[in-house]
């Protein structure tokens, strides 16, 4: 099983690999058996001794099916089909999007309540760029390129699945950006520690919940990186952005992923009618 597992992490890279390796490790850890001694109740008794949210037990879930799904169709493959076949699921969890969008007031306390210039810049990008943590975590300033012939800064941002998109920098941003650089090379990462190596993804996590506190949102001990992308999106919708630029910026695969964002907070209902 460890020879299958590397040769399907070799597959993957970044974040992804990670997130992938984890789950594969923990589950490997807990359930001690080989590969076709596994059955779907193995996996349903992990998933239910694990202390975190359903969120968490689909990814799980989805990953491992990713897994066994892969081996199936190797040649010489030692199971013959999955053990985690379609209907196996996990409990759906309750749509708690609308709990993790911060007003347009909020978000503004966020960042003008952080006055370390880095920290600022990072809450910033987040925010007006849409990108994802790990995607801000891989931008150098080779990135940020200047384009005259259509008045624009442009940022090229390598995102899931190794798909490369590319936003346009509003200009106070591009401008803060241009003077927080200095003197670093193209190659040097935008956002760095004290020692000059690229932030990772649980130091931009540490630095927005600690914005959030001193801005004393009302969930400061559960915002994240990504409730930023969640209020571009949907701060972005309800100023009347086009659903296909929002899905655009943000690196949606989907269309209906972006929709969500155009139900959560509605101004009106049928009932308004009645």
């Amino acid at each position: 099983m460890k020879e299958l597992v590397e040769e399907w992490l070799a597959l993957h890279h970044g974040y992804t690999r990670q997130s992938y390796e984890n789950t594969i490790n923990q589950f490997g850890s807990a359930v001690k058996l080989p590969l076709a001694r596994i059955k779907s109740q193995h996996v349903r008794n992990w998933l239910d001794s694990l202390d975190c949210a359903d969120t968490t037990k689909q990814k799980h879930l989805a990953i491992l099916k990713a897994f066994f799904n892969y081996v199936v169709t190797l040649d010489g493959a030692p199971i013959k089909s999955s053990p985690l076949p379609r209907q196996f699921k996990v409990a759906v969890p309750k749509e708690t999007l609308v709990e993790r969008i911060l007003t347009v007031e909020e978000v503004k306390a966020l960042i003008e309540n952080e006055k370390d210039r880095r920290n600022h810049l990072i809450l910033k990008t987040l925010y007006q760029t849409g990108v994802r943590v790990s995607e801000l975590c891989g931008l150098s300033w080779k990135d940020i390129t200047p384009r005259p012939e259509i008045k624009t800064v442009q940022l090229t941002v390598y995102g899931k699945r190794g798909k490369t998109r590319y936003i346009t920098l509003k200009p106070e941003l591009a401008i803060e950006l241009e003077k927080f650089r200095e003197s670093a090379l193209g190659t040097a990462p935008i956002f760095t520690s004290e020692k000059g190596n690229a932030l990772a993804p649980a130091h931009i996590h540490r630095i927005v919940k600690r914005a959030a506190g001193k801005a004393q949102l009302p969930q400061a001990e559960k915002v994240s990186p990504h409730w930023l992308r969640h209020a571009h999106a949907t701060h972005a919708l309800e100023r009347g952005a086009p659903l296909r630029l929002v899905q655009a910026t943000l690196g949606h695969a989907s269309l209906d992923t972006t929709s969500k964002y155009l139900h959560i907070r509605p101004s009106e209902s049928s009932g308004d009618y009645l």
